[in-house]
């Protein structure tokens, strides 16, 4: 077992991360739901864009970017985690679109598989992880996350309804499994309480990964 970062304290990264998916994902709902479509076809173009190639660079970008920097630290476990939030996701969105729940499945534009959506989920969730690792960047990635979500509905691709639920849905599985993670045997969080000159220093949690 190896000391490797000190980001996953009560303070920082995860309840930054859980606070930014809450703001943004309330807000992102209130607007797909609220205010949907422009009409205008340049921002139909931009938003055709961000939920195709925009939203395929941003997944696959951001996860060699966390694999690649995760390998290069040895954390093996972090890896596996987000290969799982990739899988998990898929699994369920794919799982509830066979469902084929009525009338919510119907798309906007006349096709099927529309509830939830998948494209949401994924950013959401991978903007929850990110904010984990990078916190810096935390409004970069929510901004992403909320940018192709939006997108969806201006396409007609998905109602904001359908997006409200892949936003919770990529929220709450990230959520879940990086609780889960954090209690794994491969990721536990210790206290250490360093004396100073006969005084306590308040207490850093650090994370040991193997």
């Amino acid at each position: 077992m190896q000391v490797v970062m000190k980001w996953l304290n009560s303070d920082n990264s995860f309840s930054k991360a859980f606070n930014w998916s809450i703001t943004i994902g309330c807000l992102t709902i209130i607007f797909v739901i609220l205010v949907g479509k422009s009409g205008n076809p340049y921002i139909w173009s931009f938003a055709h864009f961000l939920g195709g190639i925009g939203n395929d660079l941003f997944l696959i970008s951001t996860n060699i970017l966390i694999i690649v920097w995760a390998w290069r630290q040895r954390l093996r476990s972090i890896i596996s985690l987000t290969l799982g939030v990739d899988l998990l996701v898929l699994i369920i969105v794919q799982g509830i679109k066979l469902l084929k729940i009525s009338p919510w499945y119907l798309r906007p534009n006349g096709g099927v598989g529309g509830f939830p959506s998948g494209h949401a989920t994924h950013a959401f969730g991978m903007a929850f992880l990110l904010t984990l690792f990078f916190p810096r960047f935390a409004w970069l990635w929510y901004a992403i996350a909320a940018a192709i979500s939006w997108s969806r509905v201006e396409t007609d691709w998905h109602t904001g309804f359908q997006v409200a639920v892949g936003v919770i849905l990529g929220i709450v599985i990230v959520w879940g499994m990086v609780i889960r993670w954090l209690k794994h045997q491969n990721a536990v969080v210790i206290q250490t309480a360093p004396q100073v000159q006969g005084e306590s220093v308040q207490s850093q949690p650090v994370v040991l990964v193997e």
